[in-house]
């Protein structure tokens, strides 16, 4: 067989020009050359574990969590995931933003099980580098951003170390274990990779309101487009807050997912963030990406992702005998939170004393959070210290824009943030149903990096 093949690729030669013949051949050991190349790369990102070679453990000198990290399994990889409440009008008024989501994936590059764990953003936890000064725990990138060393005018510089401050946080809060990687959007990017993906079917539990009472979604089976999905996992006007909140962002990723992977479109994640990466901030490389879109399509089904929320009650009060003004804060559940590590990572951590605030002064409203954060917070445990806003230039309040023509009918609870939340387990099944029917930096050379551009154009083209 091979020699007819053989003889009449022969035949076909001889009768063309020499030009000709020179064009063909040397495009036949392109294609011999980048299939093989190409064969090479896939199973090079094929290789999950390989990509992620040495795990970033942090630098926290504490002895506790120095313990904890060195104690970590390297075959667990730990991605932060941050939702910051920054839009375009909203860059316009303020320069410091905080996140409204904050979540951990945790993935067993072995077997694939996968966890999710949503850490409410009031939560009251140490901000790194702060001498164990206490704070919500989405304040850290403000403390970062204003005190973390950087000059006044270096935004960038003061950038880096807001995000070193809120990674750092996040693994404190989790008694150390080790934040490796971070990825961070805002507003705008969740609407336009939804609506990039072709958009999510899901089933609505309950109507979802805006602060202002104004009918946000309907409940029910529906496709939401970018703008719907954003709106679903903002929306908080419900008796607990953002513990239901919460869970509404840990179901929908989980429907989304489901959904991306039954539609063999998993793989095109990397094309997705080419297309944002501008309002995408990550550390993870170009060739990580690829590889985790990978890893996931092929190895993690929706059965193998666990949901958590770190448990929390509600508290008001104050951090600071001195403060004349009280606010709103989530407290630890000490045993929860380690049992939650021990179940998840495998790890024993203490179990610290519950956090206690100060009692509100006389007449204090308990529902005006309105001023935080305090204009003179002090220094948790360093009563009378003066140290300024954390957050200034920041807005007070996550803003919902008025939208005439949508429903003003009102919310059914009332508009607080936080409340006591339920029992730390996984969430079930959200009730979805399923619709029928620039270059990396990984490359070390020029035939690599050609390679890497030749397999991404097949990728995403595929």
């Amino acid at each position: 067989m091979m020699k007819k093949v053989y003889t009449a690729l022969k035949r076909r030669l001889a009768a063309m020009s020499p030009a000709k013949r020179v064009v063909l051949i040397s495009a036949l050991v392109l294609v011999l050359t980048v299939s093989s190349a190409g064969a090479w790369y896939l199973t090079r990102l094929g290789n999950v574990e390989n990509m992620f070679p040495d795990l970033p453990a942090g630098e926290d000198t504490d002895p506790d969590i120095k313990s904890v990290r060195e104690a970590f399994d390297n075959k667990t990889l730990n991605i932060l995931l941050l939702g910051f409440d920054r839009n375009e009008e909203r860059g316009e008024k303020y320069e410091v933003f905080r996140p409204d989501t904050i979540m951990v994936v945790s993935i067993d590059l072995e077997t694939g099980k996968t966890d999710l764990v949503s850490i409410p953003r009031d939560t009251l936890v140490p901000i790194y580098n702060r001498r164990g000064g206490k704070d919500k725990i989405n304040s850290a990138y403000s403390y970062g951003w204003k005190y973390g060393g950087a000059p006044a005018d270096d935004r960038e510089e003061r950038h880096r170390l807001g995000m070193k401050y809120q990674v750092e946080t996040v693994s404190i809060a989790l008694k150390g274990i080790p934040v490796h990687y971070y990825v961070s959007v805002d507003m705008e990017v969740v609407r336009e990779v939804v609506d990039i993906l072709g958009g999510v079917w899901y089933n609505v539990e309950q109507p979802v309101y805006n602060n202002r009472g104004t009918l946000w979604l309907k409940a029910g089976y529906q496709h939401l487009d970018g703008d719907k999905f954003l709106k679903y996992v903002r929306g908080r006007n419900y008796s607990d807050g953002d513990i239901t909140r919460i869970k509404n962002q840990q179901n929908i990723l989980l429907a989304a997912f489901d959904q991306l992977k039954k539609a063999n479109k998993i793989i095109r994640l990397p094309q997705v963030y080419a297309s944002v990466r501008k309002n995408v901030e990550t550390n993870l490389s170009t060739e990580q990406i690829l590889s985790l879109a990978w890893f996931a399509s092929q190895n993690i089904d929706k059965s193998d992702i666990g949901t958590h929320v770190l448990k929390t009650s509600y508290a008001y009060g104050r951090l600071s005998e001195s403060w004349t003004q009280s606010y709103s804060y989530l407290i630890l559940d000490q045993k929860a939170r380690a049992k939650l590590i021990k179940e998840i990572w495998g790890i024993e951590v203490g179990v610290d004393p519950t956090d206690e605030l100060f009692p509100p002064l006389p007449a204090e409203d308990p529902s005006d959070d309105s001023n935080w954060p305090p204009a003179d917070p002090g220094e948790y445990g360093e009563p009378g210290q003066e140290t300024g806003d954390p957050a200034e230039g920041e807005p007070a309040e996550e803003e919902d824009p008025a939208e005439p023509g949508e429903s003003g009918e009102p919310g059914p609870g009332d508009t607080g943030e936080t409340g006591e939340t339920g029992e730390n387990k996984e969430t079930g099944d959200s009730g979805e149903q399923e619709k029928p029917g620039e270059s990396g930096d990984s490359a070390q050379d020029t035939d690599r990096k050609t390679t890497h551009r030749v397999v991404l154009v097949c990728i995403f083209a595929g």
